[in-house]
């Protein structure tokens, strides 16, 4: 007799006030959100086949940073007494959100008086939509199913006056198009949950936008709840270097929500197409008609096993040789202390952004490089949860390249594999080897050496198969 699986969901509003510290971007001008363009949410799926039990919460932020993830994680921890490696934070990444923390305070100073109230308020916030999410548990069915959608593009394009790599539309790059639909109903027939999982930067919003919102997956999320009935929740794919279509440097606000209806329409249709319970049909007869018709009659195939198994593997990435903290700061202090000037003088937009830009940047470092000073790896965790033999929910910190996730799903010995970064903790890009010698944003800002995205395919490779053998 296969493992009954149980699943329960529930969600709470996260939105931040209006004002808060809004800094996404490098070029924008502003520093305070204007105002709420669409709501953001933190949503819960707990799974259990009545030996294990875990809990997603798919998070509207761009990220959660050490320290600030602690105290959730803590909390959440407490609060459903499951094991950290059993709870998975999965952020959708929005670019449009509010600061969180105080890593970003050194180039945005309006607004921040905000964030120490937000930030304290969201671990017994996700803690409690957790806990809710275990009360509301009933015995469900579950499947997944494939599709596919084009808003998505390799972002890393190399302009035509001096072959530099800059954020913008690589038409001919690595892409990850797939769209991964987990169906989950009550034994009952009625629609629970659906899982998402696409790749795609949520930077469809840009700098000129001075509103909070969940980018394309806010709208996603919205459009398969209309169609199906299911409580949704979207998994950040591989994204590193894939963005989308329209938007980003400018107009993102008109456009963010035309590519979350077209990609929620795919997975809404995605989602119909998994049949739950699996029939097969049978001919019994014939009815004689205008013209003779065949007359089936539906029979259900044996249930897969649910069994739920959790298993978590270290990553040990290796760090390139990185600049003394000490110069960094220096850095930092001379753009801080120019932007500062600029505002208080009444700068041009020009300098402004430019100001901006670097101080963002220059901060990025610094903290990378006092977080490592000394080290020659950095381990981030691997986290799976696998649903019977052909379900597998993959995460790791960090932003992988496209490659990386196209790589491991080919080769995972599950059927549905549904790889996701920005999970558990904010951390740094994972370039492909072949990207370094180009340069660009990523290259630039990554701790890590060329030999990390091989790492990372080997070691999630092997925790697949591992815990597909058991």
């Amino acid at each position: 007799m296969p493992n009954q699986l149980s699943a329960g969901v529930a969600r709470i509003d996260i939105t931040p006030p209006q004002g808060i510290a809004h800094a996404g971007w490098g070029a924008q001008t502003h520093q305070r959100a204007a105002g709420i363009d669409l709501p953001l949410w933190a949503t819960a799926l707990a799974l259990s086949d009545g030996n294990k039990t875990v809990v997603i919460i798919d998070i509207d932020l761009i990220y959660l940073w050490e320290p600030e993830v602690h105290d959730v994680q803590k909390a959440v921890v407490e609060l459903t007494g499951l094991p950290a490696s059993h709870i998975r934070l999965a952020y959708t990444h929005t670019h449009s959100g509010p600061v969180n923390g105080t890593a970003w305070t050194s180039w945005i100073k309006e607004g921040t008086e905000m964030v120490s109230s937000y930030d304290g308020s969201l671990p017994h916030r996700i803690a409690g939509v957790a806990w809710a999410a275990l009360q509301n548990m009933q015995p469900v069915r579950v499947a997944a199913g494939s599709g596919s959608c084009a808003i998505n593009v390799n972002r890393r394009f190399q302009r035509p006056e001096d072959s530099a790599v800059v954020v913008g539309r690589n038409w001919a790059g690595p892409v990850d198009h797939e769209v991964k639909v987990v169906r989950i109903d009550t034994r009952d027939g009625e629609p629970l949950a659906a899982i998402v999982n696409y790749a795609c930067h949520p930077i469809t919003v840009g700098p000129d936008a001075q509103l909070v919102t969940p980018d394309y997956p806010g709208v996603v999320k919205r459009v398969v709840e209309q169609t199906t009935g299911a409580t949704c929740l979207f998994l950040q794919g591989a994204t590193g270097n894939i963005g989308p279509i329209r938007g980003g440097a400018r107009n993102g606000l008109a456009e963010y929500k035309r590519l979350g209806q077209i990609l929620g329409h795919e997975a809404g249709k995605v989602w119909w197409e998994i049949e739950l319970p699996a029939r097969q049909e049978r001919y019994i007869s014939t009815l004689e008609s205008g013209a003779p018709l065949a007359i089936y009659a539906d029979e259900p195939v044996d249930e897969p096993d649910a069994t739920l198994r959790v298993a978590t593997m270290p990553m040990r990435l290796p760090i390139k040789d990185l600049p003394a903290p000490e110069k960094l700061d220096a850095d930092l202090a001379i753009h801080v202390e120019r932007l500062n000037q600029l505002r208080a003088s009444g700068g041009s937009e020009e300098e402004i952004i430019q100001e901006t830009m670097s101080a963002k940047r220059a901060k990025m470092r610094a903290d990378i490089a006092h977080q490592l000073r000394g080290q020659t790896h950095r381990t981030f965790e691997a986290q799976l949860f696998a649903i019977g033999d052909e379900i597998a929910l993959l995460g790791m910190p960090g932003e992988p390249f496209a490659e990386i996730g196209l790589e491991v799903k080919q080769n995972s010995p599950f059927r549905h594999t549904l790889f996701s970064g920005y999970s558990n903790v904010g951390w740094a890009y994972i370039p492909m080897p072949d990207a370094y010698p180009l340069g660009g944003y990523e290259v630039e800002i990554t701790p890590f050496s060329p030999e990390a995205a091989g790492q990372v395919i080997k070691d999630s490779l092997t925790l697949l198969r591992q815990v597909a053998d058991s």
